[in-house]
């Protein structure tokens, strides 16, 4: 049972850290805010163009929120997976 825990923990921090890069599709976790309050672009690709002029239009979009989400509940999965992995060793 500890194993699979494991496996589900990595498996959720892993798509968490994908999800906010914007792979599967759709708008980056991290983006700008554009004029209107609409999604401007990618946070990596425009920030570079735009320097530290758009520091204070970063914000979390759309899949970002499920992307911590996930990266929280997996770390918490993989801390209670790992938290008595002592004991298993004999204490080495």
């Amino acid at each position: 049972m500890k194993e699979a825990i494991w496996v589900l923990g990595g498996l959720f921090v892993g798509s968490g850290i994908l999800m906010m890069l914007g792979r599967f599709g759709g708008q980056s976790g991290v983006g700008i805010v554009g004029p209107d309050g609409e999604f401007g672009g990618h946070a990596a690709l425009v920030y570079p163009s735009t320097g530290y002029d758009t520091v204070a239009d970063i914000t979390i979009f759309g899949q970002g929120w499920l992307a911590l989400i996930l990266g929280a509940v997996g770390l918490a999965m993989l801390v209670y997976a790992n938290a008595n992995a002592w004991k298993d060793t004999g204490g080495y």
